[in-house]
Protein backbone atom coordinates (compact mmCIF):
# COMPACT_ATOMS: atom_id res chain seq x y z
CA UNK A 1 0.00 0.00 0.00
CA UNK A 2 1.43 3.51 -1.16
CA UNK A 3 0.96 6.14 1.81
CA UNK A 4 1.28 9.84 1.73
CA UNK A 5 4.05 12.02 3.38
CA UNK A 6 2.18 11.56 6.77
CA UNK A 7 1.03 8.71 8.30
CA UNK A 8 -1.25 8.16 11.73
CA UNK A 9 1.76 6.10 13.44
CA UNK A 10 -0.87 3.91 14.47
CA UNK A 11 -2.20 6.41 17.25
CA UNK A 12 -5.73 6.57 17.72
CA UNK A 13 -6.36 10.67 17.42
CA UNK A 14 -9.13 11.89 19.44
CA UNK A 15 -11.42 14.43 17.13
CA UNK A 16 -9.83 17.43 18.33
CA UNK A 17 -6.71 16.40 16.77
CA UNK A 18 -8.13 15.08 14.17
CA UNK A 19 -9.31 18.46 13.21
CA UNK A 20 -6.15 20.20 13.21
CA UNK A 21 -4.50 17.95 10.77
CA UNK A 22 -3.07 19.19 7.80
CA UNK A 23 -4.99 19.58 4.58
CA UNK A 24 -2.77 18.23 1.73
CA UNK A 25 -3.28 18.80 -2.18
CA UNK A 26 -2.13 16.16 -4.66
CA UNK A 27 -3.12 15.44 -7.90
CA UNK A 28 -4.07 11.88 -9.26
CA UNK A 29 -3.93 11.13 -13.03
CA UNK A 30 -6.45 9.15 -14.03
CA UNK A 31 -6.38 9.32 -18.14
CA UNK A 32 -6.13 4.84 -17.41
CA UNK A 33 -9.76 4.90 -15.71
CA UNK A 34 -13.13 5.24 -17.02
CA UNK A 35 -13.38 8.80 -16.67
CA UNK A 36 -14.25 9.35 -20.83
CA UNK A 37 -17.57 10.03 -22.66
CA UNK A 38 -17.94 8.03 -26.23
CA UNK A 39 -17.23 11.55 -27.52
CA UNK A 40 -13.70 11.06 -25.74
CA UNK A 41 -14.60 14.38 -23.63
CA UNK A 42 -12.86 14.24 -19.93
CA UNK A 43 -16.02 13.46 -17.56
CA UNK A 44 -14.84 12.43 -14.34
CA UNK A 45 -18.08 13.11 -12.07
CA UNK A 46 -19.03 9.48 -11.49
CA UNK A 47 -15.12 8.81 -10.22
CA UNK A 48 -15.40 11.74 -8.20
CA UNK A 49 -18.96 10.64 -6.97
CA UNK A 50 -17.06 7.48 -5.48
CA UNK A 51 -13.77 8.98 -4.12
CA UNK A 52 -15.98 10.69 -1.85
CA UNK A 53 -18.49 7.88 -1.32
CA UNK A 54 -15.90 5.88 -0.39
CA UNK A 55 -13.78 7.76 1.68
CA UNK A 56 -15.95 9.63 4.24
CA UNK A 57 -14.88 13.33 5.00
CA UNK A 58 -16.43 17.08 4.56
CA UNK A 59 -16.19 16.72 0.89
CA UNK A 60 -19.42 18.76 0.53
CA UNK A 61 -20.60 21.64 3.45
CA UNK A 62 -20.18 25.23 2.34
CA UNK A 63 -16.81 25.26 4.99
CA UNK A 64 -15.68 21.75 3.26
CA UNK A 65 -12.25 20.71 4.75
CA UNK A 66 -11.78 18.11 1.43
CA UNK A 67 -12.04 19.07 -2.20
CA UNK A 68 -11.99 17.14 -5.46
CA UNK A 69 -11.84 19.10 -8.49
CA UNK A 70 -11.24 17.81 -12.26
CA UNK A 71 -8.21 19.16 -14.14
CA UNK A 72 -9.26 18.08 -17.68
CA UNK A 73 -6.11 19.72 -19.29
CA UNK A 74 -3.69 16.90 -17.34
CA UNK A 75 -6.95 14.54 -17.15
CA UNK A 76 -6.34 14.64 -13.54
CA UNK A 77 -8.11 14.96 -10.38
CA UNK A 78 -6.59 17.50 -7.86
CA UNK A 79 -8.05 15.76 -4.11
CA UNK A 80 -7.31 18.70 -1.02
CA UNK A 81 -7.61 16.40 2.15
CA UNK A 82 -6.26 14.52 5.35
CA UNK A 83 -3.13 12.46 4.57
CA UNK A 84 -5.06 9.05 5.90
CA UNK A 85 -8.01 10.10 3.72
CA UNK A 86 -5.35 9.96 0.61
CA UNK A 87 -3.89 6.88 1.58
CA UNK A 88 -7.53 5.66 1.43
CA UNK A 89 -7.64 7.34 -2.80
CA UNK A 90 -4.90 5.59 -3.15
CA UNK A 91 -5.77 2.30 -2.11
CA UNK A 92 -9.17 2.89 -4.46
CA UNK A 93 -7.24 4.05 -7.05
CA UNK A 94 -4.65 0.76 -7.30
CA UNK A 95 -7.65 -1.48 -7.11
CA UNK A 96 -9.61 -0.44 -9.42
CA UNK A 97 -6.57 -0.68 -11.55
CA UNK A 98 -5.81 -4.15 -11.04
CA UNK A 99 -9.39 -5.21 -11.87
CA UNK A 100 -8.64 -3.98 -15.56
Amino acid sequence: MKTCAFENEGRQLNDETQRKRPIVTMVYKVADLPVWTSDKDFDPVVLMRLIQVSVPSDWTSEHAKSTIDPYPQKASLVISTRPENHDKIVDLLESMRSQK
